[in-house]
Order: C-alpha cells, then structure tokens, then sequence
C-alpha cells in the first residue's frame, strides 16, 4: 500500500495557499477522495507520476505528439491486475476519464478528446510465459511486441504480432493484426485464446470462445471499446530447423509505378498461387543521392532460400530497378531489422507529430497511385515533410482468409481485401498551420488511393489501428447491418456508460442517447 502526505493529484485539489477556510466544491471534494482511495489502495510497485515530476515528460511522449497530446491531470503506473482494477474503478465511481497506455504509438486524433483525466500505464504488467503445453504463451497487456518476439525466439517459438517492434502486443491485436505471419496464420486476432479484462466497473472477466463468449467477439476487432486486458493467451508455433528467411530489396524510379503495381496486383489477384510463406511490402520516400524524385523501396521476402525466392522476385527483377540488395540468411528477429521496422526506425520514434491515414484496398489502381505520387513528390519537396513516406503493404491473405468471417469484429473488409496503403507525415513543432498542412496533404493522398474504388462504386474502408480518427464509423468496422448492431449491441451490454471511447470509438460521447450509428 501507497500513502502521501502530499496533496495527491495536485490539479484536484485546493492550492496551499488557498485561504483556511477554503471550501472545496462537490466535484473537487469527490475528486480529493477519488485521490486518496487510488493513493491508498496501490501496490508496493505501483507509483503516481503527476506533472511536476521529472518522469513526466518522457511518460506522456508519444509517436505523434503533439499533433496527438491527450492530457492528464495524474499518471498512474500500475503494477498488478488489481491495481488497474482499483484505478478503473475508483474512475468510474467518480466519472473521471481515463486512457490507457503502453507503447504509445497510436496516431488516431480521436485521443485528443481525453482532455484532463488519468493515463493508466501499463508497462510494469509486462511478461512472457511459454505455457506447459508448449502450443500457446500467456503475455501481459503491457508488453511490447520486441519484448515478445525476443523472448519466444529464445524458446525456438513464434507468436503472430504486428509489425513494429516498439507497439504493444495487445493495441494491434484489438484491431486485428496485420503481421508477416498473417498468411500462414491469419491475423494477430484469430491466434487469441483467451484474455482477462477489467470492465468499465473494475469487475474482471475471463473471455474466450467458452467464456464470455460475446465478449470474446468483440474484442477481435473492436477490443479498444470493451475494457483493459491485463493478460492474454496466444497460440504460438514452432520454428522450423534451419529456419531463414531471404529478402530482395528493390528501387525503382518513379515512372516504373505502373509496372511496378501491375506486378503487385498480379500477386493477389483471384486465381494467384501465392505462397503463404511470401510477403512483399515498400515504401515511396526521398532518397537524394539516388534520384531528385521519390522512388520506390520494395521488398520481395520469403520464409525460406534464395532459390525459393527466385521465382518471385524474378518479374521484379525483369522490372530493372535502379538498385538490387539481396539480403540471405535472416532469422525471425533479424526480420524487423532489415525490412524497417525496428526499435530504430522512423516509424518508432517519439515527438515528431506522426500522421497515419489508412487505406485498405481489393487492389492497387495505377491512376490513384499516380495522382498520389504527383502529391507526395508536391508535399515532400516542402521542407517540412521532406521525411515523409507512403507504405505499401501486401502480407497475403490465405490464412486470413480460412477464418470465418463473421467469427469475430474484424470488419469483413479487411479479411478480404489485401492491399494497405497509408501515408506516413512526419514533421517537427505544434504549429497550427503545420498540422493543418499535413491533414490536408493526407486526405488529398487517401482520396487518390481510394479512387479506383470509388469508380468502381465500391465503399471506402480504413484498418481500424491505421485509421487517422475522422473517418464515418462504418468505414472503420464494417458496413454490414447484423455486425454494426452486434457490435453497438454489446457495446451497450458491455460499457453501458462509454467508459472506453477515445481510440476509434464505436460511440462517441455526444451520441450517448442514440444508438451508436
């Protein structure tokens, strides 16, 4: 147990210097208990960070500050379930907001909308444990994804996660999971066995596909509008002996897109023999000493040797890049290395106003991502987005694609289209113009990545973990009527008073009183 003799959460209580017979209002008297009863009830391990503290500054970073700034009047590191039990509910018996935290890399601006409350911060409930039946692995929901890659590695063991080292195990896996091992395997969702969570009331609750069997639904999928998971189970597989994996690193000129795309395409396309072992994912970026225009990194990998690889990446050789790197022998780990997304990479670091906008696509439409070239080339020849970057992702889709549809709330989108496209803005300062800038040059970018879509009159449709937080509900979860009232549904059932409501939410605050559409 935790006590202070200073006031608790400064910003809640009167100021020492307040006259003695200061009388505090009902909600700061309600505010001072709720203080004291968090203060009280912690564990040892436990500690309150408030903003006069040293740590406060690298506690509350985040990828996309401050473009994203939730804000906080107390951070609570909690140690054990039951401290995050305690904290939740001491929030909601006092109708006080809260955000909970581990890798701090979500980009959505829908977390702006947490202005003053408590960050729940997770990271000390971090733990791997191969379970006894050597088929599955129980991790703690503040565990980061390097962390859990690592650690099963050592056991000659893999897990499906998602695809930067420095984010949470559990933030992808809510949303679904996109993952290189998507096509063995399916997404990070479909490998989830069970999870215990602590619902908006503090009440913990077992769910998997014999326990809270609705519950269990929702949280594949939609997980960020149900509760806080503490723990969860995973499948896990072997590593094969000799296990490698061989990469070719392609760049190609801007005006070999439509070759370039056309190939990709021919990948996915319907009646493809893709292998599940086969991933191929770039990015278009500045690279100065190669050309004055943006180019194209494209990677051609496979789980296996440079001979299984050949015939893949042979039509993209034939392409005539202007640089080929063939990299061999990499193990799992080395993976996120070499293709870029590791705990040093762009995409990993803090306090550079991060700006994602994705796009989930049926295919590539060459005229769409022209005009998004013509944009970007526009966009990055400004020197405050020079280091900007559009990805290109295709992991495949066969063990996406074996799973049941309407087995979880993965939005049937998806699970059937298997193209992601986001653009990635980086720029330095709050400057409103600047924000203002990037969102503008995002949305321009999406609209042509979406256009052949649109022309084809299909529907627009955003991975929920890359969604950028303006986007209609539907496009985020799905469009069909039976999943958008399940979901609103248990969403009632579930968190009847929207405790959970600033990552994406189904319901928004101001739509309390309707039904959530």
């Amino acid at each position: 147990m935790r006590t202070f003799t200073l006031p608790l959460f400064a910003s809640w209580l009167p100021s020492s210097s307040s006259p003695a017979f200061f009388e505090l209002s009902p909600r700061e008297a309600e505010l001072s208990l709720a203080s004291k009863q968090i203060s009280t009830g912690l564990s040892v391990g436990a500690n309150i960070v408030l903003p006069n503290s040293a740590r406060w500054p690298d506690m509350v970073s985040r990828g996309s500050y401050p473009r994203v700034s939730p804000s906080y009047d107390a951070l609570i590191e909690v140690a054990t379930e039951e401290d995050v039990q305690l904290v939740v509910s001491v929030a909601a018996r006092y109708d006080i907001p809260f955000l909970v935290v581990t890798g701090a890399h979500g980009w959505t601006k829908s977390l702006n909308r947490l202005q003053g409350g408590i960050q729940i911060n997770m990271r000390k409930l971090n733990s791997i444990a191969l379970n006894s039946n050597g088929k599955t692995a129980t991790i703690g929901g503040g565990t980061l994804q390097w962390e859990t890659i690592r650690a099963l590695f050592a056991k000659n063991k893999i897990a499906v996660t998602g695809l930067c080292e420095c984010v949470s195990v559990i933030g992808p896996l809510l949303g679904g999971g996109h993952s290189y091992l998507q096509s063995q395997f399916g997404f990070a969702s479909d490998n989830l066995v069970s999870a215990r969570i602590i619902l908006a009331n503090g009440t913990l609750v077992e769910a998997s596909s014999t326990e809270n069997a609705d519950l269990f639904w929702a949280l594949r999928g939609a997980g960020h509008n149900f509760g806080v998971v503490t723990s969860f189970v995973v499948k896990v597989y072997d590593i094969p002996t000799n296990d490698q994996w061989t990469l070719y690193s392609f760049i190609y000129k801007g005006d070999q897109l439509e070759a370039l795309f056309d190939q990709v395409n021919e990948l996915d396309a319907p009646n493809a023999t893709r292998p599940s072992r086969l991933i191929t994912t770039g990015v278009l970026a500045r690279v100065p000493f190669l050309d004055a225009n943006p180019v194209f990194i494209y990677h051609v990998v496979i789980e296996g040797t440079e001979s299984d690889l050949e015939p893949w990446a042979a039509p993209f050789k034939a392409l005539s890049p202007i640089s080929t790197t063939l990299s061999r022998d990499i193990n799992y780990v080395e993976l996120y290395t070499t293709t870029g997304n590791n705990l040093d990479s762009a995409v990993c670091k803090r306090n550079e106003n991060i700006l994602g906008s994705g796009v989930t696509l049926p295919k590539w439409d060459n005229a769409g991502l022209r005009k998004a070239y013509n944009i970007f080339s526009n966009m990055t020849a400004d020197p405050r987005f020079k280091s900007s970057a559009v990805l290109f992702e295709n992991y495949g889709m066969n063990g996406v694609q074996k799973i049941d549809p309407r087995s979880s709330a993965v939005a049937v989108e998806e699970r059937m289209h298997p193209v992601l496209s986001t653009p990635i803005i980086w720029y330095e300062g709050d400057s409103e113009a600047n924000h203002a800038t990037a969102y503008t040059y995002a949305s321009k970018i999406r609209d042509a990545l979406y256009e052949g879509v649109i022309q084809a009159n299909g529907k627009r449709h955003t991975y929920v973990n890359y969604a950028i937080g303006d986007e209609p509900k539907q496009e985020v979860y799905g469009y069909e009527d039976w999943r958008w009232e399940k979901l609103t549904g248990l969403k009632r059932t579930w968190d009847p008073m929207n405790r959970f409501r600033f990552y994406n939410p189904i319901v928004y605050e101001e739509e309390m009183n309707d039904d959530g559409r």
